[in-house]
């Protein structure tokens, strides 16, 4: 096991919700926003099983490191997800129990497309095809640690902040573990770069896209990352750094989008 991944297993933990006032939480409240925003992302959070089964069907999942990697990851963002629904039901907001299930059954095209595709990719790029997964991963948590970060900054309530301090925590040891797997494979298989490279430029959406609607992908955005400077210095900051993996550089995937979008 790499020494990496043994540092992080052993800071691996349930997030520390020790010390926050859910009493306080209510008295204070969450904005709108708020309530759309951490509903979205406790769906993404939800979704993390998905992810993690499509990538068990690689053996590269069962390399000790990675394999011990996946688990901890797992448990943590499981964990944030439900920290999220406990605050907000704390507040006063109704979750549905079978939200989870509902959410799943919108990814069902992605899921089905994958179950088609990935089995056939992987066998044709059994070395290459998981460092694919890899940058996505790299992309997909750099971006939610960027929104945690924003709702840091952006909350009244006490609890939140703290809340989202202490997943923003884990978030960028997920965000490390990924980036710095997807260099070194890039480094070794310089075969893996031009499939990585073609299928982020095919298949990349924003983080939680794959469950939710455009409209609700796009004010997720507007919320966390405008006014307009800051939507920039965020396209700017995350494209240039998955730009830095072997094979990627300038390649912007989230300036694309925003701009599709209207929103930069």
């Amino acid at each position: 096991m790499h020494v990496q991944v043994e540092t992080y297993v052993e800071k691996s933990a349930r997030v520390d919700t020790s010390g926050i006032d859910y009493r306080e939480a209510r008295e204070v409240g969450l904005s709108d926003d708020e309530v759309f925003t951490l509903t979205y992302f406790a769906d993404v959070e939800n979704q993390s099983l998905r992810y993690l089964r499509t990538l068990l069907g690689m053996r590269f999942a069962f390399q000790p490191d990675v394999a011990a990697f996946l688990a901890t990851w797992s448990y943590e963002e499981f964990f944030h997800g439900y920290e999220l629904e406990r605050l907000m039901r704390a507040c006063g907001k109704t979750i549905s129990d079978d939200r989870r299930e509902l959410k799943r059954g919108s990814a069902r095209l992605n899921e089905k497309l994958e179950a088609v595709f990935v089995p056939i990719l992987s066998r044709l790029y059994e070395r290459e095809f998981p460092a694919v997964y890899l940058a996505f991963g790299a992309i997909q948590e750099l971006t939610t640690l960027r929104g945690y970060e924003s709702l840091v900054r952006s909350t009244k309530n006490p609890a939140l902040k703290t809340l989202c301090e202490r997943i923003a925590r884990q978030e960028r040891r997920h965000f490390a573990w990924y980036f710095n797997r997807a260099r070194l494979m890039l480094e070794d298989l310089p075969r893996a770069r031009p499939l990585v490279r073609r299928l982020m430029k095919l298949n990349w959406v924003p983080v939680g896209a794959g469950v939710h609607e455009p409209v609700d992908v796009r004010r997720l955005f507007q919320i966390l990352f405008y006014p307009r400077e800051n939507a920039q210095a965020l396209v700017r900051g995350i494209d240039s750094k998955i730009g830095e993996l072997p094979g990627l550089s300038k390649l912007t995937l989230m300036e694309s989008f925003f701009r599709r979008s209207g929103l930069v």
